[in-house]
């Protein structure tokens, strides 16, 4: 079964038991896996969802007056972002079982904003379901992270990923040319798939070479650039994206 199916069906299980937990922390980017687990909660048709209820109909451009879609104005969330959205879930539901309130980059929410939403994740209003999305659990301050349960997406696969002929010149050229912050990101990860393929095929094949730049690491360094790239994604928000690459391509013997 596929990790997105996976988190399905966790869902649809908790929702047959009637055991949905009332917050959660979503770690990734995979909106359109998030989506599908709204509807899960808030579909009344099936135990998964159907698909073609109006729920789920306007659930399918996050679009529908039981839930409401927090994210920065300019570079956080604000306080009055979040004073709307706690007044948002303390009335009652139009049509859906449920008020959803989802947090994009919940990792830039002020220190006020988060101070305030503590009350409500705490005790969050009956009939209500908060999500918030962050790209990595560390950005979040401690004390949020403690009243939310916690679901890592599984990456986008088809995401941005790039060849590994693509990855090889750039860690040949040792220059990113794109300083966004997001885009390294997306590189990363495609680099920590593509590392994490060959160590499936090193395992498949019982070490044999296969053929590209990455084939020339054995099974020891390939954990170890694996282990090295997590930390760098981890510190990618803050890191000198041309030195990091440079780190990467000595790493991974790419001269």
């Amino acid at each position: 079964m596929k990790p997105e199916e996976k988190i399905i069906s966790y869902f649809s299980a908790l929702k047959q038991k009637k055991i949905i937990g009332p917050s959660y922390i979503f770690i990734g980017e995979n909106l359109s896996l998030i989506g599908r687990l709204l509807k899960i909660i808030n579909c009344q048709e099936t135990s998964k969802y159907c698909g073609q209820c109006w729920s789920c109909k306007r659930l399918d451009d996050f679009k529908h007056p039981d839930l409401l879609v927090v994210e920065p104005e300019g570079v956080s969330i604000k306080i009055n972002q979040i004073r709307q959205a706690i007044r948002f879930l303390s009335r009652s539901s139009y049509l859906a079982p449920k008020k959803i309130l989802l947090v994009k980059d919940a990792q830039k929410l002020t220190a006020e904003a988060a101070n305030l939403f503590l009350k409500t994740l705490e005790e969050p209003p009956n009939n209500s379901f908060i999500g918030l999305i962050c790209p990595k659990l560390e950005d979040i301050l401690p004390t949020i992270i403690s009243r939310c349960r916690k679901i890592y997406l599984p990456y986008l696969e088809n995401k941005a990923i790039k060849s590994e002929d693509d990855v090889e010149a750039i860690l040949r050229s040792g220059y990113f040319g794109s300083q966004k912050r997001k885009d390294f990101s997306l590189f990363l990860e495609s680099l920590i798939i593509l590392l994490h393929k060959r160590l499936k095929s090193k395992i498949s094949y019982a070490g044999q070479p296969g053929s590209g730049f990455l084939s020339s690491l054995d099974f020891k360094e390939t954990i170890t650039a694996l282990e090295n790239l997590f930390k760098i994604y981890q510190a990618s928000g803050t890191v000198n994206i041309n030195l990091a690459i440079n780190l990467i391509k000595m790493g991974l013997k790419c001269s």
